[in-house]
């Protein structure tokens, strides 16, 4: 009987360590994810506006979500650009939820002096990785390049975040960049990653799945800054070459992993 009574006990738990591991994924347009578990929630590039016909946007009824219903405990920014970030948006967010901690790299962080001390600036001067521990979430920043000559000047980072015993991988508006040798400074294999978020032209590459193994090895891939005038034969292409990633082309959709 007290055979009987442990193995009910550790099904129990183990059922239950499982539960509280679940996470839910919602995506919020261009590379905007709301991830959220049963203990915490951060949202990443999601408070932004209409930048383009190429860029999806979270509208007002989904802004209003985001600031009363998700809440999420800490918003992060990999860039200052339009299409991943809103200074007005952040700020109002922050007003209202007063315990909500903001990750950037300084030319976010510049911009919110009066939140001072709920605000963490994750610096570019190397490939540094960089760890603050926010609520239940651990939260580690890191310099990843922009992709494009142009944006040489654009101070943007990566995030790996744990949440839930899972670690989260985006890398913001970046791309392999193997002329710089990028991903071999990054050392992201050495991180365990479980969901990579990545831009969807990282796909495109020729090469793509031998470089994610090669520098990432993710358990589950997740595709984002979809276009929503990308021709569907196009799209249509891309799944069909990478079956088991997740492609995030909806408002509010949602992946359970």
């Amino acid at each position: 009987m007290i055979k009987i009574l442990l193995f009910l006990i550790t099904i129990t738990h183990s059922f239950l360590g499982f539960s509280q591991e679940n996470l839910t994924l919602t995506y919020v347009g261009n590379m905007g994810v709301y991830i959220s578990s049963d203990q915490a929630s951060f949202l990443i590039d999601g408070l932004h506006t209409q930048y383009g016909e190429d860029y999806l946007f979270p509208d007002k009824k989904l802004v209003h979500k985001i600031k009363t219903i998700l809440k999420p405990d800490a918003i992060l920014f990999t860039h200052y650009h339009g299409d991943h970030f809103s200074k007005e948006l952040s700020a109002n967010y922050l007003q209202l939820n007063k315990e909500t901690f903001l990750v950037g790299t300084s030319q976010v962080t510049s911009n919110f002096e009066e939140f001072d001390d709920r605000v963490i600036t994750i610096t570019t001067k190397d490939y540094t990785k960089q760890s603050h521990n926010l609520k239940n979430l651990k939260i580690t920043g890191l310099k990843i390049n922009h992709a494009g000559k142009r944006h040489i000047s654009v101070e943007n980072v990566g995030y790996i975040v744990n949440i839930a015993n899972k670690n989260i991988l985006h890398v913001g508006d970046t791309n392999w960049l193997e002329e710089i040798q990028l991903f071999d400074q990054l050392k992201l294999v050495s991180e365990s990653i479980d969901i990579a978020i990545l831009p969807y032209w990282m796909l495109m590459d020729t090469q793509a799945s031998g470089l994610i193994e090669k520098y990432i090895q993710p358990k589950h891939v997740v595709a984002t800054h979809i276009s929503p005038r990308i021709k569907k034969e196009e799209l249509q292409s891309l799944k069909s070459r990478f079956p088991k990633v997740y492609f995030l082309t909806a408002l509010e959709q949602h992946i359970q992993l």
